[in-house]
C-alpha cells in the first residue's frame, strides 16, 4: 500500500490540525474518499466515509475529513462532553464536499424538443427510510406548501383553494453544478427545467441544445446532509465542510406536523452544545440550519448553548436558519445571502426569512451580514423571544423587512435591538405586529421605498386577536429616506403605552409623516371614518386630516404626533430632533455606508441603558445623556463614509469562496 499522499502534505496537515482552535488531545479519526480498502481510520488508512468514522468517535476525538467529495448523509450517533466535544473537522484550506445528491446516469429516452427521461433506480436513494414518516426519496414525498406564489393542492386542502393537479416535490436536479427549475406540469417544460412524473416515476429535463450523456447530472438522494437520528445530542462541533444540494421539506405547520418538522440539511435534532462554524451551505431545497426542537409526542428535550457562527448560508430554497425552541443560542458573524429563492410567501408559506426563530429564549443575534434575500425578512422572531438581543447587523436590501417581530406579550425592555444598520429593505426596517416589549436603541432605520401600506421607518399593528401590541421602546435611533417616519396603533384595546424618544427624523416640520393606525384590535374597534373622526376630534385638525393611503391611518406633523402622545399619558418625542437633509447611501459592492448629518450628532441628548453599552464598532456608549444618535459613536457632522463589514467576503451569485484562505486559522471573534 502506498502512503497517504506525501511526506510533506501530511506535516502540513498535521501542523495545521495542531494550530487549530478545534485541536483534540484524544484520538484523530482520518477520512479520505480516495482509499476503499484495509480502513481503520489512521492517516494512512483512513476511513472512506465520515460514517465509519462516527461509530468510533467518543468524547474528545476528532474525525478529521480530508479534502474530496462526499456524497452521504452523516449521522452522529453519540455525544461529546463537557471540554470533550466530538469534532466534524474538514482539511483546513481544502474543499472539503458533503453533498446530498448522486450523479445520475442512466440510459437516457428521447422525448423531443430538447428533452430526454429516465426513471432513477431505487438504489440510488440511500438516506435512512425510518428517519422518514412519509418517503427517503425526495421526489416521492410532495412539497407541504407550493413555492412561487402558486396555488396548488396543498393550499386546496386548507380550504384556500387552489389547483389539485399543482404539486412540487422535494427533489432536486443539477446539471454541470447548475440547479434546474422543477415546473409542476410537463407541458411547461423549457430549457434548464425538469419535472417529475409520479405515475411512472420518470423524471423529465429539458437539457435545451445539451445531449445528456455529455453533461454531469446529479439529483437530490438524501433529504438531509448531515443531521442525527436520536435526538438531544451534545456537544458536537461541524467546522469546515461546504454542503449542497438535499431534498429536504418546507417546515409547514412544523409544531404539530413531524411530518412537515423542521429539518434543515444541517440539523440538530433538539441538541445541546453544537458549534457549527465556517461552513458553507446553499442549494438546498429548502432551509439550511435548524437549530431548536418541536415537542411533539411528549419530547421534553431541550435546545439549549449552540452556536452557529462564521457560516455563509445561500441560495437556499426558503429560509437560512430555522430555530423552535431554544434557549441561549448565538449566532454570530455569519453571512447570508440570496435565501428563499423559490419565492415562498403567503398562507401557510411563513416559514421563511435569513433567520427565523420561534420561541428564542435568551438568544443573541449579532454581528451577521444579511442581504438579498428573495421576498422575505432579514431576521423574523416569532412566538415569544424573552431576553433575546439583536446587535450590530448589516441588514441591507431584503425583499420583505429588516426584521419582523411577531407574538408576545411582556412589559418593556423584553427584547434589544440596538445598533444594526437597516437600509434598503422593500417595505419596513422593522415591522411588528401581535407583539410587544421591544427597544429598540442607536439603530441607523433608512431608506424603505415607497409602497402600498408599507414604507414606515417603524410599523406597529395589530392583525390577530391573540396577543397585545405594546411596551415598545424606540430611543437614540436614526430614522431616514422612508415613506412614513413611525407608524403606531392607537393606544387603546389591544394596544398601549409606547416610550419615544431622543431620536432623529429626516423631515420638515410641517411633514405629516408620523402615522397613528386603526389596527388596535381584531377586527378594529372603529370602521375607518370612525378612525378620522375620533382622531380629529381629538387633536382639533378638522381642515387639516391626511388619511394614509385611506387604509386606517391617519398622517401627523411632528408637533400633533407629540400632542396625540400627550393627550394619552405618553410625553413622547419631547427630546427627539427633526432635520430634513439626512442623507444614507450604501454600497453593497463595496459594504460601504454613507451618511450624510446636516447637524452636529453631539448637540442630542441620549437615553441611557446599562444593557446597550457599546455601538457597532464595539466600543463603550457614553453614559449620562452623552451618546450621539445612531450606531456609530464616532459620527460626524457632514458627510461620514463607514467600511460596515469587515467579515466573511461577500460573495457574488453562485460564487464560492477561496477555500485556501476560508479556514480557523484565519477566524476572528468579534
Amino acid at each position: 500500500m502506498i502512503l497517504f499522499k506525501k511526506k510533506l502534505d501530511v506535516c502540513v496537515i498535521m501542523l495545521l490540525f495542531i494550530a487549530s482552535s478545534s485541536f483534540s488531545a484524544d484520538k484523530k479519526i482520518y477520512v479520505s474518499n480516495k482509499y476503499k480498502e484495509h480502513q481503520d481510520g489512521s492517516l494512512n488508512f483512513p476511513f472512506s466515509s465520515i460514517n465509519q468514522a462516527t461509530e468510533i468517535a467518543f468524547p474528545g476525538d476528532t474525525i478529521f475529513v480530508l479534502e474530496g467529495v462526499y456524497r452521504e448523509r452523516v449521522i452522529p450517533i453519540r455525544s461529546g462532553e463537557p471540554g470533550k466535544p466530538i469534532v466534524f473537522f474538514g482539511e483546513p484550506g481544502k474543499k472539503v464536499v458533503i453533498k446530498g445528491s448522486d450523479i445520475w446516469q442512466p440510459q437516457w429516452n428521447y422525448e423531443g424538443e430538447g428533452v430526454y427521461s429516465a426513471v432513477p433506480e431505487e438504489k440510488l436513494f440511500n438516506d435512512l427510510p425510518s428517519d422518514y414518516p412519509d418517503h427517503h426519496n425526495p421526489f416521492k414525498v410532495n412539497l407541504s406548501s407550493t413555492p412561487y406564489q402558486r396555488q396548488g393542492k396543498r393550499e386546496l386542502e386548507r380550504g384556500y383553494g387552489g389547483d389539485s393537479t399543482l404539486v412540487y416535490t422535494c427533489g432536486q436536479v443539477f446539471v454541470n453544478g447548475k440547479q434546474f427549475l422543477e415546473v409542476p406540469f410537463k407541458k411547461e417544460l423549457s430549457p434548464n427545467s425538469w419535472y417529475y412524473e409520479p405515475e411512472t416515476e420518470k423524471i423529465y429535463i429539458h437539457f435545451g441544445n445539451l445531449k445528456p450523456q455529455n453533461q454531469e447530472v446529479e439529483i437530490s438522494t438524501r433529504r438531509r446532509i448531515f443531521a442525527p437520528v436520536k435526538r438531544n445530542l451534545g456537544y458536537i462541533t461541524v467546522e469546515g465542510f461546504l454542503m449542497e444540494h438535499c431534498g429536504n421539506q418546507y417546515p409547514t405547520n412544523f409544531w404539530i406536523n413531524d411530518v412537515w418538522a423542521q429539518k434543515g440539511a444541517l440539523g440538530l435534532q433538539a441538541g445541546h452544545q453544537w458549534v457549527i462554524k465556517r461552513n458553507v451551505i446553499r442549494h438546498v431545497k429548502t432551509f439550511a440550519i435548524d437549530a431548536g426542537h418541536v415537542d411533539l409526542n411528549g419530547d421534553k428535550y431541550e435546545a439549549h448553548d449552540n452556536i452557529i457562527e462564521e457560516n455563509y448560508i445561500l441560495e437556499n430554497g426558503s429560509a437560512g436558519i430555522l430555530s423552535n425552541s431554544s434557549e441561549n443560542m448565538i449566532i454570530r458573524n455569519n453571512v447570508l445571502l440570496r435565501n428563499n429563492t423559490m419565492k415562498f410567501w403567503g398562507r401557510k408559506r411563513w416559514e421563511q426569512a435569513a433567520i427565523k426563530c420561534h420561541h428564542a429564549k435568551n438568544g443573541y443575534i449579532h454581528n451577521n451580514y444579511i442581504s438579498d434575500n428573495y421576498l422575505t425578512y432579514g431576521v423574523w422572531l416569532d412566538n415569544h423571544f424573552p431576553d433575546s438581543r439583536v446587535s450590530r447587523n448589516v441588514i441591507v436590501n431584503n425583499g420583505k423587512s429588516g426584521i419582523f417581530l411577531e407574538m408576545s406579550d411582556y412589559g418593556f425592555d423584553r427584547l434589544f435591538i440596538d445598533n444594526n444598520i437597516i437600509v434598503g429593505n422593500a417595505q419596513n426596517p422593522i415591522y411588528c405586529h401581535d407583539a410587544s416589549g421591544a427597544t429598540i436603541m442607536h439603530n441607523l432605520l433608512a431608506n424603505t421605498p415607497t409602497q402600498e401600506t408599507f414604507g414606515q421607518g417603524y410599523f406597529v399593528r395589530q392583525v390577530r386577536p391573540r396577543t397585545k401590541t405594546y411596551h415598545h421602546s424606540l430611543y437614540n435611533n436614526i430614522l431616514a429616506g422612508s415613506r412614513a417616519v413611525l407608524d403606531f396603533n392607537y393606544p387603546s384595546h389591544r394596544s398601549g403605552k409606547q416610550r419615544i424618544d431622543f431620536n432623529v427624523y429626516d423631515v420638515n416640520m410641517n411633514d405629516k409623516v408620523f402615522c397613528i393606525n386603526k389596527t388596535s384590535d381584531d377586527p378594529s374597534p372603529w370602521s375607518n371614518q370612525e378612525f378620522y373622526k375620533l382622531i380629529e376630534k381629538e387633536l382639533a385638525i378638522y381642515d387639516d386630516l391626511v388619511a394614509f393611503e385611506d387604509k386606517g391611518h391617519v398622517a401627523l406633523t411632528f408637533k400633533q404626533w407629540q400632542t396625540f402622545w400627550e393627550n394619552h399619558d405618553c410625553p413622547n418625542d419631547k427630546n427627539s430632533k427633526i432635520h430634513k437633509g439626512i442623507q444614507v447611501s450604501y454600497l453593497p459592492e463595496l459594504q460601504e455606508l454613507v451618511v450624510i448629518m446636516p447637524i452636529a450628532p453631539k448637540k442630542m441628548k441620549s437615553k441611557d441603558h446599562d444593557f446597550v453599552d457599546v455601538d457597532f464598532w464595539n466600543q463603550d456608549i457614553p453614559q449620562n445623556g452623552y451618546a450621539l444618535p445612531g450606531p456609530f459613536q464616532n459620527l460626524k457632522q457632514g458627510k461620514n463614509r463607514f467600511k460596515v463589514w469587515k467579515g466573511l467576503k461577500v460573495l457574488g451569485e453562485n460564487e464560492l469562496p477561496d477555500f485556501s484562505k476560508f479556514h480557523i486559522l484565519k477566524s476572528k471573534k468579534v
